[in-house]
């Protein structure tokens, strides 16, 4: 699995939201330039991320975004699935996908394939965005 850009700037700009005081609105400018990212590249990703309600948007003078839940209730896996980010290694377990490979029922490899993905899901789903920002890990990662 090679996740893509998107999703590791979107975690990280979610790091970033959650080491501001509680409730106040960052300008978008001021994240783009503390990631090292362009602001237009960077908008695309909060309107996905605004859209699964992780994020809120506050206009006028002081407004930016933010966010308003505990990042202790977000996990990473909400961040990569808001911004179309699937963790399936192979697509014959990828859940999103309509068509499967026809193969899938004979395949000897595909119950491995799944079990690996559970895993995957188990991972992303335990690390939750309070851990990111703070650094910590659940149990032993390895």
């Amino acid at each position: 699995m090679k996740l893509t850009t998107k999703t590791r700037y979107a975690v990280r700009t979610m790091a970033d939201l959650a080491n501001q005081p509680e409730g106040k609105a960052t300008p978008l400018t001021e994240i783009a330039r503390r990631q090292g990212l362009k602001p237009k590249y960077l908008a695309q990703i909060f309107i996905k991320l605004h859209h699964a309600r992780l994020i809120k948007s506050r206009k006028g003078p002081g407004g930016g975004y933010y966010i308003d839940r505990d990042p202790r209730t977000i996990k990473i896996s909400e961040i990569m699935e808001a911004v179309g980010e699937s963790k399936a290694l192979v697509f014959c377990v990828d859940k999103k996908r309509s068509k499967h490979c026809p193969r899938m029922n004979q395949c000897p490899t595909h119950p491995y394939w799944r079990k690996l993905n559970n895993i995957i899901d188990i991972f992303f789903d335990s690390i939750t965005l309070y851990d990111i920002s703070k650094r910590r890990t659940r149990g032993n990662l390895l």
